[in-house]
Parts: C-alpha cells; sequence; structure tokens
C-alpha cells in the first residue's frame, strides 16, 4: 500500500510540476564518483525523498541545499523536453567507441544519430545499471563518463574521461537499439531541472541554474498495472462498506 500510495503521489506531482515548478531540497551526496557526478538524496516538493543521479558535467549543484525551483519532466516516449537542459539541443559533442569490437562504429553511429529524448531514455538506462552499492568502482565510473558523453552538447567543452566509458556506451546503444529490450523502465524516471534556466541560443542546451540531475523513483507499477491496483483497492473499500452494512442489519434485526 505504501509503494501504491507513492505512485499515485509521483504521478499527480510529475503532472503538476510540468506546468509549476516544485521545491528541490538536496541532503547529502550517498554515491560518489572519482570524478565528481554520482548520486545524492534529497526531498521533491517538501515531502518526497528521492535518489538522484548527475546528467549533466557543466553545471554545479550544491549539496546540502534548501529551495531549488525545479520542473520535472518524463522522459517516456512523446514527453515534453521544454523545460530540460537539453531538450532544446541539436548538435552534440561525437562520441567514439573504440574498445576494438566489431560492433564499435554501428554503437557508435547508433548514439551520434539519437535526438535529445533517446540521448534522456540511454542516460536513464545506464543510471539503471549503477552498482550503487560497489561506490566509486571502475564500472560506476565509466557510466558516468558515458552519461557525460552521451549529453555533452557541441558548444560545451569535451566531457572529462573518468574512466574507460566504452562498455557502457555499447549497453546504452544495443538497449535503445533492440526493439525486444526493456524499456517501461523508462517510467519510472523523472529529469529534475532548474526552472530558472535560460535560452543559450536555438538549437543550444539551456543555460545557469543548478546541475540537471535524473531521479530513479522506487519501482513504481506499469500504468495497466497502477490501474488494476487502483480498481483493486476500490472494490476492497467497497466490500468492507457492504460488510459493516450487512453487520449494522443483523444487529437491528438481532435487537
Amino acid at each position: 500500500m505504501r509503494l501504491f500510495w507513492t505512485t499515485i503521489a509521483v504521478l499527480f506531482l510529475a503532472i503538476a510540476a510540468e506546468a509549476n515548478p516544485v521545491e528541490f531540497d538536496t541532503q547529502s551526496y550517498n554515491f560518489a564518483l572519482m570524478g565528481g557526478g554520482g548520486g545524492l538524496s534529497g526531498v521533491l516538493d517538501s515531502d518526497l525523498s528521492v535518489e538522484s543521479f548527475c546528467d549533466n558535467f557543466n553545471n554545479h549543484i550544491d549539496v546540502p541545499h534548501t529551495g531549488y525551483s525545479a520542473f520535472l519532466s518524463t522522459l517516456t516516449n512523446g514527453s515534453d523536453l521544454s523545460h530540460t537542459r537539453f531538450g532544446s539541443n541539436s548538435s552534440w559533442q561525437t562520441v567514439t567507441i573504440n574498445d576494438g569490437d566489431s560492433n564499435d562504429a554501428t554503437d557508435a553511429a547508433i548514439i551520434n544519430g539519437a535526438n535529445a529524448l533517446a540521448r534522456y531514455q540511454m542516460a536513464a538506462f545506464l543510471v539503471s545499471e549503477y552498482q550503487t552499492n560497489q561506490g566509486s568502482n571502475a564500472t560506476n565510473n565509466g557510466i558516468q563518463g558515458a552519461i557525460w558523453d552521451i549529453l555533452d552538447p557541441s558548444s560545451s567543452p569535451a566531457a572529462p574521461t573518468l574512466a574507460d566509458a566504452s562498455e557502457a556506451l555499447e549497453q546504452a546503444a544495443e538497449w535503445y537499439a533492440n526493439p525486444n529490450a526493456n524499456k517501461s523502465l523508462l517510467a519510472d524516471f523523472l529529469i529534475v531541472s532548474d526552472s530558472t534556466m535560460t535560452s543559450n541560443g536555438i538549437g543550444n542546451p539551456l543555460a545557469g541554474g543548478f546541475q540537471e540531475q535524473l531521479v530513479m523513483l522506487n519501482p513504481a507499477p506499469e500504468p495497466r498495472t497502477l490501474a488494476w491496483n487502483l480498481v483493486g483497492s476500490l472494490c476492497v473499500v467497497g466490500w468492507q462498506r457492504r460488510r459493516l452494512r450487512l453487520l449494522r442489519n443483523c444487529e437491528w434485526h438481532e435487537g
């Protein structure tokens, strides 16, 4: 039930925050990596505790900090990215993969041909692959490096090299291109973007503001599952009311 009501709250929060910013408070770093980035614990809209993960290297976020104003955006197909840092960006640094695999060029081409939404989706997939209990190991630093490579506009400097990101880049490209891959995980993510960012020119990312974050919610049921959970809860409530009514009737007849 706690998961159910949390999911309901998150859905309403995400819908409302597409038009109106919410408060985002950072509390502590919970997943520090070698060259920065990683994840932090925070609170959305005063009462929703979240774990968030950095998706851009060219900005800063204060931890702890109270009172950031943030837009929330979903990243399923068809999502509105107008409030996100990279949603309007149209030119990206070229990604190169050179780890000796025969599919290096193919995987790099998938990323280089991707638009902003596809890049956010690949970044979300990589966040789901973090080994958060392992801390700053080669795999996690490679994942962070890959996220920064994927979301690196041509107007920004080249992303810093934290570790070999080739494996993570290949995984992201092949997951995105595979029609049978699990894309339902995208429903578990929100993009947390500073509401004070400003335009930086047509085709460029938005400027200013805190470092954008990807929030992976506690595994939430898919919309169909959520609907069935809601129907089930209503049925339980209805059954309880009917049971109480029958008991009262029995008590009246006994009296």
